[in-house]
């Protein structure tokens, strides 16, 4: 959702800058890239339910997601894992090379 603020630009909402700030700021450059990319471009057309597990995913330790998007491991919720695989189609269709 956005706002529309006095001057009438289009503004995210709080929680919409807390995903992407906790996105670009994981604690590895890899990821910072990778989950930051994936959510600054795509947030707006994410629905409530693929936010949720977005959240799941960021609650989970950086070594795991990382072998999750970049190893192809497979993750313990099978929800999870259609994320992970719609963040690295995002990165193969912009060109973001961390998979190899």
């Amino acid at each position: 959702m956005y706002i529309i603020n006095n001057i009438g630009f289009f503004m995210k909402n709080e929680f919409q800058n807390k995903l992407i700030y906790r996105s670009w700021h994981r604690g590895t450059k890899e990821l910072d890239l990778i989950l930051g990319n994936f959510i600054e471009n795509n947030i707006s057309s994410m629905k409530e339910e693929e936010i949720k597990l977005y959240e799941e995913l960021l609650a989970s330790e950086d070594p795991e997601i990382y072998n999750w998007i970049v190893k192809l491991e497979n993750s313990p919720n099978k929800s999870l894992d259609i994320l992970i695989k719609k963040i690295r189609s995002y990165l193969q269709s912009n060109n973001i090379d961390v998979l190899n």
